[in-house]
């Protein structure tokens, strides 16, 4: 398919006693980016600013929080003593730094010399990352949650996501009631008030075994995404797949294998047991699952290709682009909470100005596979149709937009969903004619970097 040369777009330091505010002067450069962004119209920047203004602002800001947290992952910053999390705010230019005890002087250093324009503010922290991970440790059998007994009931309460809460304040726990793995309630069976006494009960439970401030909410296990049309090679990401099921599902990102084979990702829940992959239209054969390049802790597998090419590409635009437009990917990055960042379905297409409210959760698939580190991004006011993906996007990629939105930095691939909403008419849904589209506002996605880690995958870029 054709490559358009188009170019859219979208487009003092506190201590924990007290939360202060800082502008210095400038003494470092925004840093080179490595993204793009979507072929779908943005929505208007913050007044007074463009769109570009955002993206080198996010960027500038993603840098400097990346001196802080000294490059680890989001998981991984639990190494950094009092660490709790870090917010980047693009649309005020700032930092929210959460932090128990006070920030030793490496960070203090660096927020004393921050770019002219950015402020920084220091926010004191119940508990550290380390202590929020050492706490959910103790909901966890084998490496996936255990279920929670209540008095009372007979059948057991499924955890279906667990994370440290963004400022600290101890751990988000959602559940649901366990009708075994595939199932999943679209309607709460209980009313209200009976839901807010279960609730309660699941937090008492929690509190004690986890010895740290929960928040419990009923929250039914995710309904896996699956299935742009009719890619060819070299393969694409963000493209629509046929599975070996028979079902949709979206490409994510041109990977190289440790013994430097190309191949293309995809969702280790799109029924990808050693079966063939084609096209959505067309038919045409992609490759088959490599069955040693699978990992179901991170819903990431391979798909060996017949004709050994991958392109660092990924098709941009809405779900009914037929032109070939894509952008090329040139290099992944790690997520903050605050980002804005673009989801690629294919059977959605793109749908940019999708915030980061929360990194470093563990959520369980539908396939009753416990994903320990995902992150969740949900659309806004910025976002078009206020939609952040529909059914048939899972494995597609992730990314957020740099180099004037000409290019794609990856940040991870979609595994499951939240907050299920009807689609508004004006949203394109390629498989419509096959079964009734529904629309989600929030999705998690396994961070780039740790799928590129666990799988020993080197990114293809351009």
């Amino acid at each position: 398919m054709k490559k358009s040369g188009r170019r859219r777009r979208r487009i003092g330091i506190a201590l924990p006693v007290a939360a202060l505010t800082l502008s210095l002067p400038f003494i470092a450069s925004p840093s080179a980016g490595a993204s793009a962004q979507s072929a779908v119209p943005a929505p208007a920047a913050a007044a007074g600013s463009g769109g570009q203004t955002i993206e080198k602002r996010q960027e500038t800001l993603d840098k400097i929080a990346g001196r802080i947290t000294e490059g680890l992952s989001e998981s991984d910053r639990a190494r950094i003593p009092g660490f709790t999390d870090i917010e980047v705010d693009p649309l005020h230019n700032s930092l929210r730094l959460h932090w128990k005890g006070t920030p030793p002087q490496r960070v203090r250093r660096i927020l004393a010399h921050l770019p002219e324009g950015v402020h920084a503010s220091v926010l004191p922290a119940r508990y550290s990352k380390a202590d929020l991970h050492a706490a959910r440790n103790r909901l966890l059998r084998g490496g996936k949650p255990a279920d929670l007994r209540i008095a009372g009931t007979s059948a057991p309460l499924r955890i279906t996501s667990i994370g440290p809460a963004v400022d600290g304040s101890g751990l988000r726990i959602g559940y649901d009631e366990d009708r075994g793995t595939g199932k999943s309630e679209r309607m709460d069976p209980l009313a209200s008030a009976a839901r807010q006494d279960r609730s309660g009960e699941v937090k008492a439970v929690a509190d004690r075994l986890t010895g740290v401030h929960t928040t419990v909410a009923y929250q039914p296990l995710s309904v896996d995404l699956s299935s742009r049309q009719e890619d060819n090679t070299p393969w694409h990401g963000g493209a629509a797949l046929r599975n070996p099921g028979g079902g949709v599902c979206s490409s994510a990102f041109s990977v190289k294998t440790a013994d430097g084979r190309y191949e293309l990702s995809a969702a280790y829940h799109c029924d990808g047991r050693g079966g063939v992959w084609h096209t959505y239209w067309g038919n045409r054969l992609i490759g088959t699952t490599d069955s040693a390049q699978r990992l179901a802790s991170d819903d990431a597998l391979g798909i060996s290709l017949p004709s050994g090419q991958s392109a660092g590409r990924l098709y941009d635009g809405p779900a009914n682009e037929t032109d070939g437009y894509s952008k090329p990917v040139t290099g992944w990055g790690h997520n903050n909470v605050g980002d804005y960042v673009c989801t690629d379905g294919a059977n959605s297409g793109v749908h940019c100005g999708v915030q980061i409210s929360e990194t470093d959760i563990g959520v369980t698939g539908a396939n009753g596979v416990y994903r320990p580190d995902t992150d969740l991004a949900y659309s806004t006011s910025r976002t078009k149709d206020h939609i952040a993906a529909a059914n048939g996007d899972s494995g597609g990629p992730v990314f957020a937009g740099v180099n004037n939105y000409t290019s794609d930095e990856a940040r991870g691939m979609i595994t499951a969903l939240d907050r299920t909403v009807t689609c508004p008419s004006s949203e394109y849904v390629l498989d419509s004619g096959v079964r009734t589209p529904w629309c989600v506002q929030g999705v998690y996605f396994v961070p780039i970097f740790k799928t590129l880690q666990d799988m020993h995958w080197t990114l293809v870029t351009q």
